[in-house]
């Protein structure tokens, strides 16, 4: 079935005038002063050259390249005007921000979506050079007597420009729930040779225990026309979902389909091109302030899940105070996989590997007790930080690491960042990790078992790392490594 649109056309001379992308939004010209040296930078976390961005959007590797779409407003520090900014890479790591992808049109700007490579040609837009990169977002209307619906555009020259589908139309109208339907996630769900759409369409009433929220799925052989194929109901749900399917424990034979929501809520199960089948218990994927609308790659060239969140920050912040360019920044990336615990099967995120080409120097120590680390660590100075140690859990007693005063504390066989508890995997073996920006902090506990995402400043007039225990605490291993900047001239 193909839905049909009315536009608020202009009748001019017997013709139609139809909705383009408004130039007035491509300031990308604007941006090249910026050198990325202000103080408060992220340093191995991205950040747009200039002006406010929130949610990753339409992830995806090309032909080499990582494509590292965001929500973003072109004119402002603030939130408003949303567009989708860009930027390339070929390691996740060093990104080159591009001319900004997909502006507002119509009466309505470009909210959350997911872009997807149409190798199976779908779409009919693939060239002789290139398979086409086709973008599904929210269309966000201004007027709030107007309903949001998804649309999509595609790009044939590897994401540089993008031409709008059916004159940015609805490709899956409203659905009835009116102003909150967004964030439209795309795939080729290879089983039953098709595309997959899911769409978050509803939150649960706060206010009533009984109400739920829901996600409905969709399917389309020609990325167009969409059909109805089910709906995912549940409490927690809102915003930005995405669904993915990783293998458990390595194993290629057993895998398992993961669906989370912007707060990374998640439940694990099965899903069959149709429907989505869970035990219906939720966990929480991040256990920080300031993880949300995380997104992963479609397409990746290596068979890991890659997984990049936005670093949620209020809008009147440390960045907008000192009247930095730029405001808020995107997570290091990290994959995804999924383990079996002893309570269960459960989410992992790590680092990804990439980030040891960023090593500038790595001090390396085993079997080392607590003071002797002091006294070998207390002249060295870091401006980011990749810490890595491991102990066992049975001798251990309660210490602290202290990370330019960012305390992160083991006591009860339990890390603990302020109030905040990371749980262990409460085997004897124990291992933390830690990445320190400048803005932000990240811990890994045991894995990836436990995360913990936040916004902080480090301070600026101790740069040391101390541990404070009794003499009887030995690690394994403690590695601190110097991260560079992922700011190349």
């Amino acid at each position: 079935m193909k839905y049909l649109f009315l536009f608020s056309f202009i009748v001019c001379q017997g013709q139609l005038s139809t909705p383009k992308m408004i130039d007035s939004f491509q300031t990308f010209d604007s941006y090249s002063d910026i050198k990325y040296n202000e103080f408060l930078r992220p340093q191995f976390h991205f950040s747009s050259k200039k002006h406010w961005i929130n949610d990753p959007n339409g992830l995806v590797h090309y032909k080499g390249e990582y494509h590292l779409f965001f929500q973003h407003n072109p004119k402002s520090i603030h939130w408003g005007n949303m567009t989708w900014g860009h930027a390339v890479s070929e390691n996740m790591i060093h990104w080159e921000q591009l001319p900004h992808a997909i502006l507002p049109y119509g009466n309505g700007t470009i909210f959350s979506g997911t872009a997807a490579v149409d190798y199976p040609n779908s779409l009919r837009k693939n060239t002789a050079k290139e398979k086409a990169i086709v973008a599904y977002f929210t269309h966000a209307q201004n007027d709030k007597k107007d309903k949001f619906y998804q649309a999509a555009a595609y790009s044939v020259d590897r994401g540089r420009t993008f031409e709008l589908i059916d004159n940015g139309g609805p490709m899956v109208p409203n659905q009835g729930f009116d102003r909150g339907e967004r964030d439209p996630k795309i795939f080729w769900h290879a089983l039953t040779q098709k595309w997959v759409l899911i769409l978050w369409i509803k939150r649960a009433d706060k206010k009533d225990e009984d109400d739920l929220g829901k996600v409905r799925f969709f399917g389309s052989t020609d990325l167009k026309n969409w059909k109805k194929l089910s709906d995912f109901d549940r409490r927690w749900v809102y915003e930005c979902m995405d669904l993915v399917e990783l293998p458990v424990d390595g194993n290629p034979e057993n895998k398992k389909w993961l669906i989370y929501d912007a707060s990374f809520d998640y439940e694990i199960g099965t899903f069959d091109g149709i429907s989505l089948s869970t035990d219906k218990n939720n966990y929480l994927g991040d256990l920080g302030k300031n993880y949300y609308a995380a997104q992963t790659f479609n397409n990746s060239p290596d068979g890991r899940t890659v997984i990049i969140g936005w670093f949620k920050i209020s809008d009147h912040n440390l960045y907008v105070d000192h009247q930095m360019p730029f405001n808020q920044h995107l997570s290091f990336p990290a994959t995804m996989e999924l383990k079996t615990t002893a309570e269960g099967i459960r989410l992992f995120r790590w680092p990804i590997e990439e980030i040891k080409s960023l090593y500038k120097k790595s001090i390396v120590h085993q079997n080392i007790a607590g003071e002797e680390l002091n006294q070998k660590l207390e002249k060295e100075d870091f401006d980011g930080i990749d810490l890595y140690a491991a102990f066992d859990r049975n001798p251990a007693p309660t210490f602290e690491i202290d990370i330019w005063g960012q305390k992160l504390v083991f006591k009860k066989g339990e890390f603990y960042f302020g109030n905040q508890m990371l749980p262990t995997l409460k085997q004897n073996k124990v291992n933390v990790r830690i990445l320190l920006d400048r803005t932000s902090i990240e811990i890994f506990v045991d894995g990836g078992y436990s995360v913990l995402s936040n916004y902080t400043v480090p301070s600026a007039e101790d740069k040391t790392i101390k541990i404070s225990s009794d003499p009887s605490l030995l690690f394994d291993t403690f590695e601190v490594h110097a991260v560079g900047s992922i700011w190349q001239p």
